[in-house]
C-alpha cells in the first residue's frame, strides 16, 4: 500500500533578503540613529534597574532593622503594660482596704506605739543616769579629777 499524499505547505526562506531594502544614504543614518538611540536606551534603563535594585535591597535591610526595633518595642510595651495592670490592681486593693481607713488607723496605731516605746527609753534612760550619779559619782555637766567615770552627757528629746 502506498502511503497516502500529503499536501505540502511552502516554507518561506529565512535568508532571503528582505523585499524592500535601505536604499539610499539617508534611510541608512535614520536606521542607525535610532538603533544607536535604542541602544542607548536600553545602557541607560539596565543601570537605572541596577541603581533600583540597590536601593531595593537597602530598603529590605532598612526594613530587617526597623522591624527588628518595632519587635523590640512590642515586647517593651507589653512589659508596661503588665506592669501597669499590676500597678492598677495594687491600688485597688489599696483603695478598698482605705476606704474604712484601716491604712490610715494601722498608720496613727504605729506611731502611738513607737511614742510610747520612746517614752519608756526615755524614763529609762533617765533612771540610768540616776544610777551613774548616785552609785558612780558621775557629774552631768564635767568630769573631775577624781572621777572613776566618765561619758558624753545625754539627754533624749
Amino acid at each position: 500500500m502506498a502511503a497516502p499524499l500529503q499536501p505540502q505547505l511552502a516554507q518561506p526562506d529565512s535568508r532571503a533578503p528582505l523585499a524592500k531594502t535601505v536604499a539610499n544614504e539617508r534611510n541608512q543614518q535614520q536606521l542607525n540613529l535610532i538603533a544607536n538611540n535604542i541602544g542607548g536606551t536600553a545602557d541607560q534603563l539596565k543601570r537605572h534597574l541596577a541603581k533600583v535594585d540597590a536601593e531595593l535591597k537597602a530598603d529590605l535591610k532598612g526594613r530587617k532593622e526597623f522591624e527588628d526595633y518595632l519587635t523590640k518595642l512590642k515586647i517593651q510595651r507589653a512589659d508596661l503594660a503588665a506592669r501597669i495592670d499590676r500597678n492598677k490592681a495594687w491600688i485597688a486593693k489599696f483603695e478598698r482596704n482605705s476606704d474604712n481607713g484601716a491604712f490610715e488607723e494601722q498608720y496613727k496605731r504605729l506611731l502611738d506605739e513607737i511614742q510610747s516605746i520612746y517614752e519608756g527609753a526615755k524614763e529609762f534612760h533617765q533612771k540610768g543616769i540616776e544610777l551613774l550619779i548616785r552609785d558612780f559619782r558621775y557629774h552631768v555637766a564635767y568630769k573631775r579629777w577624781n572621777d572613776n567615770f566618765s561619758a558624753v552627757p545625754f539627754k533624749p528629746k
